[in-house]
């Protein structure tokens, strides 16, 4: 184990969390997080990303990178992309799949910490033009569990593959730190 490693296993070990399940030996995929429902998602994800030790990268606003927190935003992972701009966002992310040797991509499908009745549909979009997998990872905040599914490659029927990844969210005992903001 690399430094990192070592150190998010202790952080791990020191807030409690477990996980069940492994990393894929893919180089290239997506991982969607669910529930996303407070600020402390980020926080415990960059936990077990030390621990799991291969570097990930996230979406956010443009408008978060100002001086200073852009600079730590991209130190974390942060990618900042122009929300009135989805076709360029599209473009950039299937650029870095092709170009960069290791590429993870993160993304919460319910796109915002409030309580959604539908997935944003921009992971599935990444996920069939770049041609790498969906990881699903599931958060209980009650046991500080997370589980990581297996990797589940993307066809061209969007409904079905939603339903695919819901179907393992439903087999994982998942439960949101603000569980009134989360429906599956």
């Amino acid at each position: 184990m690399t430094i990192k490693q070592n150190i998010g296993k202790i952080l791990l070990k020191l807030f409690g969390w477990k996980l069940v399940g492994q990393a894929p030996e893919e180089r290239n995929f997506i991982i969607i997080v669910v529930p996303h429902t407070s600020y402390c998602d980020f926080l415990v994800g960059k936990m077990f990303n030390l621990y799991l030790g291969f570097p990930i990268f996230f979406m956010i606003k443009k408008e978060a990178f100002f001086f200073p927190i852009g600079y730590m935003l991209k130190g974390v992972g942060g990618v900042p992309v122009d929300r009135k701009k989805p076709g360029a966002t599209m473009l950039q992310m299937l650029e870095r799949f092709q170009n960069q040797k290791q590429f993870v991509l993160v993304i919460a499908p319910e796109g915002t910490r409030e309580k959604v009745n539908c997935w944003k549909p921009g992971f599935w979009y990444f996920a069939t033009k770049a041609n790498v997998p969906v990881v699903p990872v599931g958060l209980n905040y009650k046991t500080r569990t997370a589980y990581m599914g297996k990797p589940v490659y993307m066809t061209n029927n969007r409904d079905a593959d939603f339903e695919t990844l819901r179907a393992v969210y439903r087999s994982q005992d998942i439960c949101a730190r603000y569980p009134e903001k989360f429906q599956l």
